[in-house]
């Protein structure tokens, strides 16, 4: 009996490490732009203005055609999704980013990227957060993966100061949380990419819960409330 848990934890393990790239190599095409620009907005308005894209999307029967989005489950999803108003957060918080090598490490596939070049590891490190998230919304099953993947949205801006990679967490008093993920670029850009996090009872108000779930989950990271 032993032996055969520990077949099914092994096997486990590395469907999630395949998981986790797979999703690594996928988010490259999840995320559109709107081109760059510089015009002196925060972090939070930038991630307001992809979120407003998330919301039309979500919103958009049309959209979901396009996007052939015929699962059953994933329009469930969608219609909880719409439901919610998404035009001014109750709360802001600003996570910090993972390393890629902390985010394989929560499926046991943190010697795999062993042999891998400086600059990819700099490329899959670039993706950690977004992977994180998604790898939180698999907790909740597949659909809520899939429809996260439809509807998450992206723009790329030029900062006036540079700026590293960070994750803010968006709570609404009617609405899912939604992350957006900043990720640093050539010649101060930057580009943004929201994700809705499909949670089931997640307490929009208590940031104390959203440090208890990531750090069941591994993640060792600071949470902090902006102004």
């Amino acid at each position: 009996m032993i032996r055969k848990r520990n077949t099914r934890k092994n096997n486990k393990l590395m469907c999630l490490t395949a998981a986790v790239m797979i999703l690594l190599f996928a988010l490259g095409g999840c995320a559109g732009t709107d081109g760059q620009e510089s015009s002196g907005k925060s972090l939070r308005d930038h991630g307001m203005d992809v979120i407003s894209v998330m919301e039309e999307m979500v919103k958009s029967s049309d959209y979901a055609d396009l996007m052939g989005n015929s699962a059953d489950a994933v329009e469930e999803i969608r219609a909880d999704l719409a439901a919610g108003d998404y035009a001014s957060p109750l709360a802001v918080y600003e996570v910090s980013c993972p390393d890629i090598q902390d985010v394989l490490a929560l499926t046991g596939g943190s010697g795999i990227m062993d042999g891998f070049s400086e600059g990819l590891r700099n490329h899959l490190n670039n993706r950690a957060a977004s992977t994180l998230i998604n790898l939180l919304n698999t907790r909740s099953g597949y659909a809520s993966l899939a429809a996260a993947s439809v509807y998450t949205a992206g723009k790329t801006f030029v900062c006036e100061k540079p700026q590293g990679n960070t994750l803010y967490l968006y709570t609404f008093e009617n609405g899912y949380p939604i992350t957006v993920t900043f990720t640093a670029g050539e010649d101060n850009s930057m580009t943004a990419t929201g994700t809705f996090l499909i949670l089931e009872d997640f307490d929009i108000q208590a940031a104390e819960q959203l440090m208890t779930l990531l750090k069941g989950f591994g993640f060792e990271g600071e949470i902090r409330q902006l102004p």
